[in-house]
């Protein structure tokens, strides 16, 4: 597929996604959960990002990464999250974009290394993907994001 048609696909399937009650979470005190407002910033940036995208450069993506994606994104929402349909679609959709189109990391990053996703240099790095790459349907394989060195975790 090309991804110019799996961007149309993703806004598509976004579209009717209430992004305003995740914006609303960032400023809203009843979220004291610090990961809870980095995500919900991250994800709506990144839901923005994708409504703002025009590619200029089209690139092939393998069908079968896709579907697998997809798949795995369900396993984990019908095993962990009691099947949550809207909150999985949307986390499938944003996923696609960050993991084959934009190339970024699945979680919210940081240019502070102390972080556990962070960017230097240009490169995105994760410190628990070399814990999580191995788990059943992991999407740690599709996020671009390197291993840290066990130096760079001190």
């Amino acid at each position: 597929m090309k991804a110019s048609k799996l961007l149309k696909e993703i806004k598509e399937e976004l579209k009717d996604y209430p992004i305003d009650y995740l914006k609303n979470k960032v400023t809203d005190d009843r979220y004291k959960d610090p990961l809870t407002k980095q995500l919900a910033k991250y994800n709506s940036g990144i839901y923005d990002e994708i409504y703002t995208l025009d590619l200029i450069d089209d690139f092939k993506i393998d069908n079968k990464t896709i579907r697998n994606i997809k798949n795995d994104i369900n396993f984990y929402f019908n095993t962990y999250a009691g099947g949550d349909i809207e909150n999985r679609e949307f986390t499938k959709y944003i996923s696609l974009y960050l993991a084959l189109i934009a190339k970024k990391p699945l979680h919210p990053f940081s240019e502070n290394k102390k972080e556990d996703v962070y960017i230097s240099d240009g490169k995105y790095y994760c410190k628990n993907k070399i814990k999580f790459i191995n788990d059943r349907n992991s999407l740690c394989k599709y996020c671009p994001c390197k291993n840290v060195s066990f130096a760079d975790l001190f």
